[in-house]
């Protein structure tokens, strides 16, 4: 990866850690399909929370993860499981995915062309950082390739 794509990245990375994508409710109730009045009470119960603003009496916004919570539990209510289950779920996801979400900021390092493949650059594969991770998609399927460092 040339020096240019290198501060490409970096300033994508920063802007994906700083970005704070909000709805306010009517925007989250039209976008899950749940009511307001539900929203609020679920709010009321700590299943979700708005994001703290420094307006007097504005409305309440919610995070883009919040949007996602929501979904997964209207999702798994839909399914027949009860409200503290779902709620339950949804916090076991969350953890999953804040979890993929800092692999994926700290791992990915850029895209190359190698054996004729745009590969992602997944770093360092080993505590020396003699090799780099790289994946691909061909046919539909991830493949992996170790490749030492230039």
């Amino acid at each position: 990866m040339n020096n240019q794509d290198e501060v490409f990245f970096k300033k994508l990375k920063s802007q994906i850690n700083k970005h704070k994508f909000t709805v306010g409710i009517s925007d989250l109730a039209k976008t899950t399909g749940v009511s307001q009045t539900q929203l609020r009470y679920w709010e009321q119960k700590n299943y979700i929370h708005s994001e703290a603003t420094t307006e007097k009496n504005s409305a309440h916004r919610f995070s883009y993860g919040t949007l996602m919570r929501v979904h997964l539990i209207k999702a798994m209510l839909d399914e027949g499981f009860t409200l503290a289950a779902a709620t339950q779920k949804a916090s076991a996801h969350k953890k999953q995915m804040e979890m993929m979400r800092i692999f994926m900021i700290n791992a990915f390092q850029g895209i190359e062309e190698r054996e004729g493949h745009h590969m992602l650059n997944l770093g360092y594969f080993d505590e020396a950082q003699t090799q780099c991770l790289y994946c691909y998609i061909a046919d539909g399927e991830p493949h992996y390739r170790v490749y030492p460092v230039k």
